[in-house]
């Protein structure tokens, strides 16, 4: 069986439907990987790019559109998904929080491994569970 890795354009087409006959040709793609026919792999810095797109000035969805469409897109078990429990993580601080997605994407990892994170940022400290490093 072949594997691609998706890349951001195709996922904001099949997130989006725009434009139509790009998201016609994404959607098939994604129905060939749910029966088998094609593995699909997605990276952590192409759901990072599609936040980046999909919450940005291009297309202005609300943080809790994009996370929800992505977590369930990502939750699909026919979708191979790097660090799938630290990207849903992730989501979830970013839709929850007024984290940028880098940061939800730090505070996910720092929770998950146990550890600290070190930064100025103040919104690290509305975090609950999550340990900052003393500057």
């Amino acid at each position: 069986m072949k594997t691609c890795l998706l890349d951001t354009n195709l996922l904001v087409r099949f997130i989006t439907g725009e434009p139509a006959e790009m998201a016609t040709c994404a959607r098939a793609l994604i129905e060939k990987s749910e029966s088998g026919a094609v593995a699909l792999r997605i990276v952590p810095l192409v759901v990072a790019e599609t936040v980046f797109v999909l919450a940005g000035k291009v297309y202005g969805f609300d943080r809790r559109e994009v996370a929800t469409a992505l977590i369930q897109f990502i939750e699909s078990p026919s979708l191979e998904v790097e660090q799938r429990d630290a990207l849903i993580a992730a989501l979830r601080l970013f839709r929850d929080h007024t984290l940028d997605f880098v940061d939800a994407c730090l505070a996910a990892q720092a929770r998950l491994f146990c550890v600290g994170v070190a930064s100025f940022d103040a919104d690290f400290a509305r975090i609950a569970g999550l340990e900052l490093a003393a500057l």
